[in-house]
């Protein structure tokens, strides 16, 4: 038993060694606060490729910068994940054919029904323009009234980037959304072109990349310094060597047991849930220090300390509580505290008594000169400070806010989309059951908006199809093929309009399919269709069910106020909890273990007030903010051993703010948010413990 603990670590290091290479860490933390519907658009907008192409341009518009493009395109096609490589903006071959093979029917249509004179005259002018002209005027042989017209925008050679130069577009056959696989590509991009000079590279992808290494290394950082901070802080504290490895090997066992439990159960962990996760089993440290500085280590046996028990409890509870939010990325932190405080507990109160470890020397009580602060007053200063909080506290429902601001990506996405012209035309989604009902309200949508783009330039439902193959078959083509021949050969044009209207009597419905070098895509997302158009932003769109405006940070900021509202029930659920607790514990004399309570939690909400808004992230960490101060309410409640009890809880705050507080100088907000309130609030119950007495 001497070596339990020893025995303990070493077994779960080698189920660690043992299971290594199917424990996953995440990095993308933003994801695991997206709804379902947010996924799904998040989804559709990968498939339809709108956030699958990356961007090279060239600065300048000469011939030299537009050769090298072209060598960087030869490069760009054998990398793999790479599956296109554009540089002009002509159509394809297979793009020709079909548009040339379905013509009739993606050309508008004049029915007008033409007389004989009318088509003498139009052929005589034609004639006559030719006769005169002093350069060559093509002549539409196999249509020569113009029955058939397409409207064609303006034409452009290449892809250009406004006020810098030639562009080239990489399409992206991998799963972007996979920060392995994006990492991959993203490694190789950049190792091709490092060579280039005066290069602009940009894609979407590269947020997740740069930003997911970003908060990787910061992550490491932290839990680096945080480790070593903690490692001097017991070197000095605890005096007992022994102890103090113990408490070590402690303390990795329960971060390791939090791991495994989260592999098992949730299929990974997030990599701010391991950060954080160090620093939440500095919480535990508190039951050693209490059993420590109260001699409960010299007697073999669980150790049942009434106090620490209901602090376990309370704490255990609310993460328990948590567990069961419908929020990724908290239930991942819940479930990794409680993991890891149920662990500890059970170390510290049974593993421990088996060490045999001596009670410090004595401590005197101290002879405080000054009169200490009644908790009532303390109450009615909290109730103030959150009144303020209350009136002048805003939510930051920007969930991008929460992640590392890379300042040169986000000005990259501007230049490109500026350049670009993008910010000329609103995004609009269309969705429906079917596609060809899709195609159906693409045309209803059509008809309001007769410039936008889409794939209905290409391709036709099968009812606007059958409806325009059955007008042409209707109009009388064997007429105006005989009268244009016999006037044509009375003006004086021979053998030139053999071909009229070739291919007309095959047209057919059956012809029509959507491919990649359209531009524009279907696509299936959990049993409904959709397609992308483009709306000049000058245009209000028509109200139609199944379209809308593709705004993704619209949907992110109502996930972030739902999930604020999600917060707000759980923390009410857990104060509920812990009220009943403190009532369990001290009966109807609660008033001053709940100071514990409200007054850090006023002060941090007053702080961020005084700071800028209040996010999500700041949200959580006030529920642990919580649990840690319900634990030090419940340990002060009418203690004998004022003593011991009062450098118990220094100990554990100290231990606390150098794990939590190292979290502050993280440069990636969410990180940030969670150092600042356990930060502040662990000073504001540093003034509780020394301003306030039990009476």
């Amino acid at each position: 038993m001497k070596h339990l603990n020893l025995f303990i670590f070493f077994l779960l290091c080698t189920i660690f060694l043992i299971f290594s290479s199917q424990i996953k860490f995440s990095t993308n933390f933003l994801e695991v606060f997206f709804s379902k519907e947010s996924t799904t658009l998040l989804n559709v907008t990968s498939k339809l490729g709108l956030s699958n192409n990356i961007y090279v341009a060239k600065k300048g518009f000469s011939d030299d910068a537009l050769n090298e493009l072209r060598i960087i395109a030869g490069k760009l096609k054998n990398v793999e994940g790479i599956s296109k490589v554009k540089l002009t903006v002509s159509p394809s071959k297979e793009l020709k054919e079909y548009y040339k093979k379905n013509y009739y029917l993606l050309a508008d249509f004049n029915a007008s029904k033409f007389s004989t004179k009318e088509i003498h005259d139009r052929l005589q002018t034609a004639y006559d323009e030719l006769q005169n002209a002093f350069i060559y005027m093509p002549l539409d042989t196999n249509d020569p009234l113009g029955i058939f017209s397409v409207k064609t925008g303006e034409e452009h050679t290449y892809l250009k980037l406004r006020d810098y130069g030639y562009i080239l577009k990489a399409g992206v056959s991998i799963d972007t959304s996979s920060a392995a696989e994006a990492k991959q590509l993203y490694s190789k991009v950049n190792t091709l072109l490092k060579d280039h000079k005066d290069l602009l590279v940009y894609a979407p992808f590269f947020f997740l990349v740069e930003n997911s290494s970003y908060i990787r290394s910061d992550t490491q950082k932290i839990i680096t310094i945080a480790t070593v901070l903690l490692l001097l802080l017991y070197f000095f504290m605890l005096k007992n060597y022994r102890l103090l490895f113990h408490t070590i090997i402690a303390i990795g066992s329960s971060v390791l047991s939090a791991i495994l439990a989260s592999v098992y159960f949730l299929g990974s962990v997030n990599i701010l849930v391991l950060a954080f996760g160090i620093s939440i089993t500095t919480i535990s440290i508190d039951y050693m220090f209490h059993y420590y500085f109260h001699g409960d280590f010299s007697t073999k046996g669980f150790i049942k300390q009434k106090r620490v028990f209901f602090g376990f409890l309370t704490t255990f509870g609310v993460f328990v509580i948590f567990s069961f939010i419908s929020i990724r990325l908290f239930y991942e932190l819940a479930f990794f505290s409680a993991v890891s405080l149920f662990v500890a507990y059970i170390l510290f109160s049974w593993v421990f008594s088996y060490l045999e470890i001596e009670k410090p020397p004595v401590i005197r009580q101290s002879q405080d000169s000054f009169k200490r602060v009644n908790p009532l007053y303390l109450l009615l200063i909290s109730v103030v400070l959150l009144g303020y909080s209350y009136i002048h506290l805003k939510f930051d429902d920007d969930l991008r806010n929460l992640d590392y601001k890379n300042e040169k990506l986000l000005s990259l996405s501007q230049q490109f989309r500026e350049g670009l012209m993008q910010s000329k035309y609103q995004t609009v989604l269309i969705r429906d059951s079917t596609q060809e009902l899709l195609l159906q309200k693409y045309e209803r949508l059509q008809s309001t908006h007769p410039t936008m783009l889409g794939i209905g330039k290409f391709l036709l439902s099968r009812s606007k199809c059958e409806e325009k193959l059955k007008q042409l078959k209707a109009f009388d083509f064997k007429r105006i093929r005989e009268t244009i021949q016999t006037e044509a050969e009375k003006i004086g044009f021979t053998n030139v309009f053999e071909h009229l209207y070739a291919g007309l009597e095959s047209m057919s419905c059956d012809n029509m399919h959507a491919f990649d070098d359209m531009g524009f895509k279907i696509v299936k997302e959990n049993n409904s269709y959709y397609t992308v158009v483009f709306i000049p932003k000058n245009e209000r769109l028509t109200k139609m069910e199944g379209v809308e405006i593709l705004d993704i940070a619209k949907h992110l900021s109502q996930d972030m106020q739902n999930s604020k509202q999600t917060i707000v029930k759980f923390m009410t659920v857990s104060i509920v909890f812990i009220i009943v607790m403190l009532v369990l514990v001290s009966g109807i004399n609660i008033l001053y273990p709940l100071v514990y309570i409200v007054f850090p939690l006023s002060v941090v909400l007053f702080g961020i007030t005084l700071f800028g808004m209040i996010n999500i992230m700041h949200m959580f960490a006030l529920i642990i903010l919580i649990a840690i101060g319900i634990d030090y309410g419940v340990y002060m409640h009418k203690t004998t051993t004022q003593a011991e009890t009062r450098t118990a809880i220094k100990y554990a705050l100290l231990s606390t703010l150098a794990g939590f507080g190292v979290l502050i100088f993280s440069n990636t907000v969410a990180l940030h948010s969670i150092g600042f309130v356990i930060t502040v609030g662990i000073g504001a119950i540093f003034i509780l413990l020394l301003g306030t007495s039990d009476r």
